[in-house]
């Protein structure tokens, strides 16, 4: 894999003429406290023992013989099952990720937006930064989503509703969800940031099979997972390393204000 400065990025956004759809994973929330999946993989891993290393995914499924459920992490034994527990959602605030992308958004540099996070953070950075976005969290929204106005795609649910989760099989995305992603992703060039790709494996895909329509920006913290390296050599992406995601789109950002947009 090879990596380019952030300014190389942000060169590439600026010259492409079109705003950015953003592909946001748990790392943009992670700094206001939200739990992630690696996090509580970690702890699994901890209860056992074990040292996960860089994909606690790809650990979990060596040491149990099968993918982790997120939903039943975050959800427990007793859980509901068409809504996550507040108390690890709410009471939170937006991260500068979100802020950053918000600005974005408000100066025409960014969106749609995928997300696989449950929480509100993004919505609410939008709507402070004054951009009133529809957010598509279940097929009825998904299904009659405009992909050229101000637009976040919530692929897992939010925290309040995640019945999404029970209309495909495992590993799969309902019909109506790979049309959108299929429209979002062959339409703009992407800017990934804080996604390990390791939970998503459908997101993957839509990746790889949209893949030579546009360029791909990957703000990678730490080492990726081989998923990801799968998804950056297949779509050819230019990817930045970054300490974080507050970090790398905070940076992005000031060079792109420092180039008048």
């Amino acid at each position: 894999m090879r990596t380019v400065p952030v300014e190389v990025l942000a060169d590439g956004m600026g010259s492409a003429g079109r705003p950015v759809v953003v592909l946001a994973g748990a790392g943009a929330s992670h700094s206001a406290g939200v739990a992630t999946g690696e996090e509580l993989l970690r702890l699994v891993a901890a209860g056992c023992g074990e040292e996960p290393g860089d994909d606690p995914v790809a650990w979990y499924v060596a040491r149990f013989g099968r993918f982790p459920d997120y939903f039943a992490m975050l959800q427990g034994e007793a859980g509901h099952r068409l809504t996550l527990p507040r108390r690890l959602f709410e009471g939170f605030g937006p991260t500068p990720a979100h802020r950053v992308l918000a600005d974005m958004a408000a100066h025409g540099l960014a969106g749609p937006f995928l997300t696989t996070n449950f929480d509100r953070l993004l919505e609410q950075a939008l709507a402070e930064a004054g951009v009133r976005a529809r957010v598509a969290h279940d097929l009825d929204t998904m299904a009659m989503a405009d992909v050229q106005e101000p637009l976040v795609v919530k692929l897992h649910g939010d925290y309040r509703d995640v019945r999404i989760r029970d209309t495909a099989a495992l590993h799969t995305y309902h019909p109506v969800v790979d049309a959108l992603l299929d429209r979002v992703l062959t339409g703009a060039p992407l800017l990934v940031c804080g996604w390990s790709a390791s939970w998503d494996l459908p997101l993957g895909e839509a990746l790889l099979r949209t893949a030579g329509c546009h360029p791909t920006y990957w703000l990678q913290c730490g080492e990726p997972t081989p998923r990801a390296l799968r998804l950056i050599e297949g779509r050819k992406a230019l990817v930045a390393r970054v300490e974080g995601s507050d970090a790398g789109l905070c940076e992005l950002r000031s060079v792109l204000a420092r180039s008048g947009r």
